[in-house]
């Protein structure tokens, strides 16, 4: 059986390969066009793009709600679909829908609840993308994935073991021999360096990249995503914040680095073909500030911001996951550190801590306050904790299912640091108090919450009571 999946899998990559188009090219002009969503006051996700022919406006349609993840990719022969993968609560089934060419939508189960949903990847090479999914089973992750998940009638189904608990999973092509991504995975290495292992699925090829750089593997553990080379293994690019910036770095599967740069705050980056040349570039894009990085001369290219969420085709996230029992991995992708995602990500808690006296919980801001901070919940870290801060957390019940975001608001002034709800990442869940701790008693059954920073998890809380402060 096993042999004559490959057999059939090497069959389409000569058959289709034709279809392969630059990603997220509304208007065939070659390509990629910048693609965003905005969330709606009803949760619904509106979809947008800028035209690179015309750099004009265009609406996608509407389509998904708040919390689901983004599968936009090209699933059909006609280019790129715009799409989501949603968890049934009642069922715990993963559905994934896309937007057909006349308007009608699509919707395929694959999947189920505390998933890691991996979308963008062709692991076939025959230019059509296939939907995977990575379950951790007996401490292992295995992988579930169907091929042309939206262009066949009865995909092609493969499920493998490769991984561990711990791994951080991403997808890249690790060579230039075949059009395929490889799934792979990211795990600690030896001598400070960071180790990936990947499989090509179409011949069962195994390779490990033993020179990757620490972080990949260690504190925030930022995931890899690939940035398409027009000859030989993809690029991996990390997004790392440090300080209240961001740098966007830059390796080759060897370990060398190719390029990196630093930018204020915290934003989204997006992988395609936004220049003519060879291979793709990353647009970074955070408040007033979005740059064009072309990762082989380090170019940076400044254009204009566009606001919502910029979204492209690599997307990773885990939808549904558990507290007590996590998928090997939470979110990220080029579609952004937490981003392009439609606030989908899903907390992922690769250990779970206590509450430490250093952390502050309040369930609104100070009195003082002029801003949304003023009623929003925050977390306020004193002086002297080490970190590491990441520019975003998560507030989870007890199911692991995201309540509320809150956005780094500064770093110093008396505080190691400090995160609210309403600001940066979190400026889609501006809620108190009281109001995170009815959403997740509706969710869960319970008001306790946790916080994830990055993987680690603190609590629980009470959602509606102050933790280490009297003033609220």
């Amino acid at each position: 059986m096993k042999k004559s999946s490959i057999a059939l899998i090497a069959c389409l990559v000569t058959a289709t390969n034709a279809f392969a188009v630059v990603p997220n090219d509304f208007d065939g002009d070659g390509l990629s066009d910048r693609t965003w969503i905005t969330i709606e006051s009803d949760k619904s996700l509106t979809w947008k793009a800028e035209f690179s022919s015309t750099r004009s406006e265009q609406n996608l349609g509407s389509l998904g709600k708040a919390g689901d993840a983004i599968i936009m990719s090209q699933w059909l022969e006609s280019g790129t679909q715009i799409g989501v993968a949603s968890l049934n609560e009642t069922s715990g089934d993963i559905s994934w829908t896309i937007q057909n060419p006349d308007g009608t939508t699509t919707s395929k189960v694959f999947g189920k609840r505390g998933d890691v949903v991996v979308s963008g990847g062709d692991f076939d090479g025959n230019g059509l993308a296939d939907a995977a999914v990575v379950r951790l089973q007996n401490n292992k992750a295995v992988w579930y994935i169907a091929f042309d998940l939206f262009a066949s009638n009865s995909p092609l189904k493969k499920t493998v073991s490769f991984g561990q608990e711990g791994d951080r999973v991403f997808f890249a092509r690790a060579d230039g021999t075949s059009a395929a991504d490889w799934i792979g995975v990211m795990r600690q290495g030896n001598g400070g360096k960071s180790l990936a292992r990947m499989m090509n699925l179409v011949s069962g090829s195994v390779k490990q990249f033993a020179r990757l750089p620490k972080f990949a593997s260690e504190g925030t553990r930022p995931r890899a995503f690939p940035i398409r080379q027009d000859s030989g293994a993809d690029l991996l690019g990390f997004m790392v914040p440090t300080g209240g910036q961001t740098s966007v770095k830059v390796f080759a599967l060897t370990g060398v680095a190719t390029s990196s740069a630093v930018f204020a705050g915290s934003g989204f980056s997006v992988v395609g073909e936004y220049l003519q040349g060879s291979g793709y570039e990353v647009v970074y894009e955070s408040g007033d500030e979005a740059v064009v990085m072309n990762p082989r001369d380090i170019d940076l290219t400044e254009t204009l911001p566009l606001g919502g969420i910029p979204v492209d085709e690599i997307n990773i996230n885990s939808l549904g996951a558990a507290v007590s029992a996590p998928p090997p991995s939470d979110n990220n992708g080029g579609g952004g550190s937490g981003g392009g995602s439609g606030g989908g990500t899903v907390a992922s808690c690769t250990s779970m801590k206590q509450w430490p006296s250093s952390h502050i919980y309040k369930i609104v801001g100070s009195k003082h306050f002029s801003d949304v901070r003023k009623n929003t919940i925050g977390v306020i870290i004193k002086s002297g904790v080490s970190g590491p801060f990441p520019s975003c957390i998560n507030a989870v019940d007890k199911d692991g299912r995201v309540i509320a975001k809150l956005g780094l608001y500064a770093m110093g002034a008396g505080w190691s640091a400090r995160y609210y709800a309403g600001i940066g990442c979190g400026n889609s869940t501006p809620f108190n108090g009281a109001t995170v701790a009815d959403k997740a008693r509706a969710a869960s059954g319970s008001s306790t919450i946790y916080m994830n920073f990055a993987g680690t998890c603190y609590g629980p809380l009470e959602a509606s009571k102050c933790r280490g402060s009297t003033s609220c």
